[in-house]
């Protein structure tokens, strides 16, 4: 027996679902939040890089393949990419 998907719930099934919703929230105070709901507990920071309002840190989910650029200093989601990424293009995460 499987259970159905609560349709209260807003996460998006998907990695390019996932990436999306972020995408819409690039650069709000507290997106960071999405980031850490859409990916509980499965990314690990693996880089830090200045840029946004100071240290961005890249964090890396292993289950699906991508790293997110996050800026620590306002809980702020900048970009993603796929794969281990450990330098962004600075002018992507300013």
């Amino acid at each position: 027996m499987t259970q159905a998907k609560n349709p209260a719930d807003p996460t998006p099934p998907t990695l390019e679902g996932k990436l999306a919703l972020l995408k819409k929230l690039r650069d709000e105070l507290g997106s960071g939040d999405t980031i850490r709901r859409l990916f509980f507990g499965d990314l690990e920071p693996i880089a830090l890089q200045p840029g946004g309002a100071g240290t961005v840190v890249h964090l890396y989910n292993k289950a699906n393949d991508v790293t997110i650029a996050y800026c620590v200093t306002y809980d702020v989601f900048l970009a993603a990419r796929p794969g281990r990424v450990t330098e962004f293009d600075p002018a992507e995460i300013k």
